[in-house]
């Protein structure tokens, strides 16, 4: 039973902030009018204490323009806190879900929309001074409505310098809107492409690619680079131009308010409060200039990190099902590649029952290992269904079902960590559990070789284990727990003879435990344990039954005999490994 979530995440976690606002709104109202202390008090020593020779009046002026700064103070460190552990909160909520979800975006041969960069940037806004400039914006009317009440001509110089300024901001929007997100996205795919060089240095070195490979990526970083920084110039530009423009409109409200001084319209105090509060006005709106770049930044982020969510699967059953007997049933399954429309599969149909064991063979290129990652949910078709038990296992909760699966992909990952914790898939199993997946693989003396036994850090893409150990490894990790479904693609490639003794011993301990198994292998011992034999050939089935009936191609016409022997040599010589 497929259910649709109620709401995208980000839906959702915007309705969580939003709850925020009031409070925010009501700290910054009080922090904003705080503000005012300092020319209220400038205000009341000029004209009355100063007039009034009064000490008294100093000294009680004084003790309350302190007191009310304390409360500034710690209403300030008030909303500060609230944005700062709304950040905290924002990343711990989304990045989980965002890695899931560019893995699964990933897995359907995507490029993720969104990742954790999306998140920081969110962060960086709201727990930084740029989310505080935006908050106190809104408030600069206020102090211009204050001066105004000091006198209608330096209120209406007020409004027309927070004009300019807002004329400044929306310069520099117009600027850097558009230019930002293209370079943004040309530095994201940059920063991608160096992990995916650094990934892949045991190629490129040896093969003396680095030169070439890094100055082709230095080039195109000096060019994004370059234009980042003619975007950052623009933007310093407009803020040293706004500065400069803010400081003149003060030195002008001086001017101003010492001429309606000297006409009697005003007093010295407030001159001098209306120069201070005009400060205050301006400040945000020359604040939220250099704060918008990050503004512009954090709402890209929004919205890829909303569309990375809408993009996110919605078909998982929300059941959990009981543990499948391990049939196995695929039906007009079609698989084109990645990012293009070149077809890998086409029109694969065909069953196996609980306990059977198949075999694929095919030569390289006829789509073998893409069959293998659609047969565990690791990819979706563009058509077909495979099913577990009747349940399609790309609308089944891979949570659910990963316990029910074992998985040994051509190319075997160890992740950083134990190698007790690989074999355990990094959950918590207990040591019996783990013991008993590295004997049913014939790898728990191997293991005991080790430095530290099952407790050898295997280090990053588990680069200190060699490729036999690795691919042993990998399958005492697939035959973890009690599996319905094991598939193993090309699981002796990097076996030496013990390897090949103990993964034959495996696949006939699994068969005797009734797992069902699909092996995609060119050696005796795969095909040698299969019942059946799927032939592919070009993406397309070429042949599929019983073992000894496929392998000895019989009762075939002549022609139909001819092509399916050739499928079934090739396959059989295993002339290259699978793709």
């Amino acid at each position: 039973m497929g259910t649709k979530p109620e709401t995208n995440r980000i839906d959702a976690l915007r309705h969580a902030l939003r709850r925020l606002f009031p409070s925010l709104l009501a700290v910054s109202c009080l922090v904003n009018l705080l503000l005012l202390v300092s020319a209220i008090y400038m205000l009341q020593v000029y004209d009355r204490v100063l007039s009034s020779a009064s000490v008294d009046t100093l000294f009680w002026l004084t003790l309350a323009a302190l007191g009310a700064l304390v409360v500034y103070g710690v209403m300030e460190q008030v909303r500060r806190l609230i944005l700062g552990r709304a950040s905290y909160w924002i990343e711990a909520e989304l990045s989980e879900p965002v890695l899931r979800e560019a893995m699964s975006e990933r897995l359907e041969g995507a490029n993720p929309k969104a990742g954790l960069g999306d998140v920081a940037a969110l962060r960086g806004f709201l727990g930084g001074d740029s989310a505080l400039a935006f908050l106190d914006a809104p408030w600069s009317p206020v102090f211009i409505a204050f001066i105004w009440v000091l006198h209608p001509g330096l209120g209406m110089l007020a409004l027309l310098s927070a004009a300019v300024l807002f004329v400044f901001a929306l310069m520099n929007d117009f600027l850097t809107r558009n230019p930002q997100k293209s370079i943004m996205t040309e530095l994201r795919n940059s920063e991608r492409a160096a992990q995916q060089y650094v990934d892949s240095g045991e190629t490129i070195s040896p093969l003396g690619m680095g030169n070439a490979v890094l100055g082709r990526w230095k080039g195109h970083q000096i060019e994004t680079r370059g234009k980042y920084q003619i975007l950052k110039e623009k933007t310093a530009a407009i803020i040293s131009a706004s500065r400069a423009v803010r400081m003149a409109f003060q030195v002008m409200m001086l001017g101003l308010g010492a001429y309606f001084v000297l006409q009697g319209a005003m007093t010295a105090g407030g001159m001098i409060a209306a120069s201070i509060i005009l400060g205050r006005a301006l400040a945000p709106i020359e604040r939220s200039i250099g704060a918008w770049q990050s503004f512009v930044s954090a709402r890209a982020s929004l919205v890829r990190l909303h569309d990375l969510f809408d993009d996110a699967a919605t078909t998982k059953s929300s059941l959990k099902l009981p543990r499948p007997e391990g049939r196995l049933q695929v039906e007009d399954l079609y698989c084109i590649a990645p990012g293009s429309d070149q077809r890998i599969l086409e029109n694969i149909n065909f069953s196996i029952e609980p306990g059977e064991t198949l075999a694929v063979i095919g030569p390289s290129g006829s789509g073998k290992s893409t069959l293998c990652r659609l047969l565990v949910g690791a990819w979706k078709p563009v058509r077909g269904h495979v099913r577990l038990d009747g349940a399609d296992v790309s609308r089944w909760s891979p949570e659910d079902l990963g316990p029910h699966l074992g998985y040994l992909p051509q190319t075997v990952e160890l992740f950083p960590g134990t190698v007790a914790e690989n074999i355990a898939r990094m959950r918590d199993v207990s040591d019996n559990e783990i013991i008993r997946a590295a004997k049913r693989a014939g790898v728990h003396d191997l293991i005991l070789r080790l430095p530290q036994g099952y407790e050898t850090d295997v280090g990053a893409h588990g680069g200190r284990i060699s490729g036999g150990q690795r691919q042993r490894l990998g399958l005492a990790r697939a035959l973890l727990g009690t599996p319905a479904l094991v598939v193993l693609d090309e699981p002796s490639s990097n076996l030496d003879q013990a390897g090949d003794a103990a993964l034959a011993a495996a696949l006939v301990r699994l068969k005797s435990e009734g797992c069902t198994i699909v092996i995609v292998s060119h050696r005796p011992a795969g095909l040698q344990s299969a019942d059946k034999v799927l032939a592919l050939s070009d993406g397309c089935v070429a042949k599929f039954g019983p073992r000894d009936e496929v392998l000895k191609v019989r009762s075939q016409p002549p022609a139909a005999q001819q092509a399916s022997s050739r499928v079934i040599m090739k396959a059989q010589a295993g002339s290259v490994p699978a793709e």
